[in-house]
């Protein structure tokens, strides 16, 4: 079997885009610091990628902040 890196770096950026895509999507109006969850979900998905959907998850289930 033929591996190629460079189809698997290019296999690990597109899920990274997407996945900080919908983490971002997910994290808007529940928090205040989203580039800081921005930084956090490109590391988590770059160094560990389940790390990254669980992050992506927990943004999905937390309820906004309340309106002032």
């Amino acid at each position: 079997m033929d591996v190629n890196a460079t189809k698997i770096g290019q296999i690990i950026f597109v899920i990274t885009v997407v996945m900080v895509f919908f983490t971002l999507k997910f994290a808007k109006g529940k928090t205040t610091n989203l580039p800081l969850i921005g930084f956090y979900a490109i590391l988590l998905n770059v160094i560990f990628a389940p790390a990254g959907w669980i992050y992506c998850w927990y943004w999905s289930t937390k309820p906004s902040l309340p309106k002032k």
